[in-house]
């Protein structure tokens, strides 16, 4: 017999979905309290059935928002259309899950989840699937724990598995009806998730290096460069956190959507275990170095995950965190190397960094009034604040080019440490032209959602920043003034 006749029977995680939906909903449940998510690990003593209830209980996922396997869900599909084959949905996640997925899939015949005290999973999916479907089955699943299903039914549909599990199925006594390729996540999948680019905002530690003049010193620049590695590699590890806690936002986003743990490319399993890898080395690497700069970046940590964890949804006390993280930075170059910050670099700093925030927030607020839409998802913002961001940012940014000009008369010119600081004119001039010509794009809704990541790509940009790089050169070692 065909087994193209049997009724297709499909796997919920990692089958139809991109994704898993138990980690999906501890996290979901993490990023709105992080205690119950706590509780929630306490009940894998009792359980994965009961760990699975208490998440069902606590939370409730957007199915409509999870990312699906595409290329399968259309052979799926096709099959119930133009075969009439019937769709079942079995899967060991909690039955109200599988309740919501019906609800989402109405292509579904039934849709059965685990309940009472049997998880429905492995050799439990197996029995449950010989006994209900006596006369034979197709089941369409992702892992080695389907094997014992597979061993069961007449035909199978291999949705991206390993290539050791994909040799076993098919040594079972099953026809392999289709095979879809897994989504191997490439080395370039991985930098996009943590955010190589944004490695460039770590360029700020060299600040101190040579505002304080220590550029010939080889000690100070080997610190600054193993804290530059070690500052990114921590901070690419509350990226990836950041992410997996806005999760639901994300996938509502314009384009946050095609982060690689929100388009279900990347593995959200494997991304918590990558995040605290990442941040313990950074620590722990800092700590080798010295004392006052893992203390810095200790702060630095703990303000970027409380903001991942409840800031990021505070109207304009977020932006406020974003500058701080920026000026963190700075002292940590500073921390580094055992030199004292300048308080003009730090007010320049926090002013500077708060205007790009919020040219960040501007274009987030204009792409949501030009959908018509009023509300951001996961954010304290509606669109008709887009006025007051607009005031606020381009108020701080001619507060940061102030300060700039005064930092220049005041104590540029009376140190002595700069030879022709006649130069130093360009800085207020270069940055003043580049930070309004940010709120110019970003009021038009031209701007890219970070500023930073912009200036990596406009020539513009580059040229300005270049001329700022030429003129501080010249005023450190150019001719002095007669």
């Amino acid at each position: 017999m065909d087994a193209r006749s049997h009724p297709l029977i499909v796997d919920l995680d990692r089958t139809l979905l991109a994704t898993d939906t138990l980690a999906e909903s501890w996290l979901l449940l993490l990023s709105r309290s992080p205690l119950l998510a706590l509780l929630a690990m306490l009940k894998l003593f009792k359980g994965r059935i009961a760990f699975k209830r208490y998440l069902a209980w606590h939370t409730k996922l957007d199915i409509n928002l999870l990312p699906r396997n595409e290329a399968f869900y259309d052979w799926m599909m096709d099959q119930k259309s133009r075969l009439q084959r019937p769709l079942h949905l079995v899967t060991a996640a909690d039955q109200s899950i599988a309740d919501q997925v019906q609800a989402a899939f109405p292509e579904f015949d039934t849709a059965t989840g685990t309940s009472g005290d049997i998880n429905l999973k492995g050799s439990n999916k197996a029995s449950y699937l010989a006994e209900r479907f006596p006369e034979g089955f197709t089941y369409a699943g992702d892992s080695s724990a389907d094997l014992q299903v597979w061993k069961q039914a007449q035909g199978a549909v291999l949705v991206g598995v390993s290539a050791p599990v994909r040799r076993q199925a098919e040594a079972l006594d099953c026809t392999i009806e289709k095979a879809f390729p897994g989504n191997d996540a490439p080395l370039k999948t991985w930098a996009k998730a943590i955010r190589l680019h944004q490695w460039s905002k770590n360029v700020l530690v060299f600040a101190a290096l040579f505002l304080s003049h220590s550029y010939f010193s080889p000690l100070a620049w080997m610190q600054i460069l193993a804290g530059f590695v070690l500052m990114g590699i921590a901070a690419s590890g509350t990226y990836l956190a950041n992410d997996l806690l806005d999760l639901e936002a994300d996938r509502a986003h314009a384009t946050k959507k095609e982060r690689p743990f929100a388009a279900g490319r990347l593995k959200v399993e494997q991304g918590v275990i990558a995040s605290v890898l990442m941040i313990g080395l950074g620590t722990l690497g800092m700590m080798l170095i010295t004392l006052p700069a893992a203390l810095m970046l200790a702060c630095y940590l703990a303000l970027t995950l409380t903001y991942s964890f409840g800031l990021k949804r505070v109207a304009l006390l977020d932006v406020v965190a974003l500058a701080c993280l920026f000026s963190l930075r700075i002292g940590l170059g500073a921390a580094l190397i055992s030199v004292a910050v300048s308080e003009w670099l730090l007010v320049f700093s926090m002013m500077f960094f708060f205007s790009l925030s919020l040219a960040k927030r501007q274009t987030e607020l204009e792409r949501q009034h030009a959908r018509g839409e009023e509300e951001i998802k996961g954010r304290g913002y509606r669109a008709s604040d887009r006025f007051l961001s607009l005031a606020l940012g381009t108020a701080a940014a001619a507060v940061s080019i102030l300060i700039l000009c005064l930092y220049v008369m005041d104590a540029a010119y009376p140190s002595g440490l700069y030879p022709a600081p006649q130069f130093l004119w360009c800085l207020p001039a270069f940055v003043g032209v580049w930070v309004l010509r940010i709120w110019l794009l970003a009021s038009r809704g031209d701007l890219h959602d970070d500023p930073v990541a912009f200036a990596l790509k406009d020539r513009t940009s580059i040229g300005l920043f270049g001329s700022i790089g030429i003129g501080f050169f010249l005023a450190t070692f150019g001719p002095a003034a007669s």
